[in-house]
């Protein structure tokens, strides 16, 4: 079976991503990547009765032994200035970030 991800594609994935990987890790990155993809055509080729319905885990968690929802609760952090003190440079109470730099996209 080919690979999904050719040389071509994958280079073009790198640059939209603005990776820097050497040839080593590319490759490599390259591989891994299309290993999975085969992983996904395999299970996918796994016969599965229709009437099964899809699930989002394995196990079963009937309305009997399932946890009640518990609401959302807004509390406030009592200590504020404890997380800003961890901070490596601040402003007014803020944490500075450094500034991302951004390219234009064609």
């Amino acid at each position: 079976m080919p690979d999904e991800i050719t040389p071509e594609l994958f280079a073009h994935l790198v640059e939209l991503a603005a990776l820097d990987l050497d040839e080593k890790e590319a490759a490599y990155l390259r591989d891994e990547l299309n290993k999975q993809l085969r992983a996904i055509d395999e299970l996918i080729a796994i016969p599965v009765d229709p009437e099964i319905p899809p699930a989002a885990h394995g196990v079963p968690y009937p309305p009997q032994i399932s946890q009640e929802m518990r609401s959302d609760e807004w509390a406030a952090f009592p200590d504020p200035e404890a997380i800003i003190a961890q901070a490596p440079e601040t402003e007014d109470g803020h944490i500075l970030v450094p500034d991302i730099p951004h390219e234009e996209l064609e």
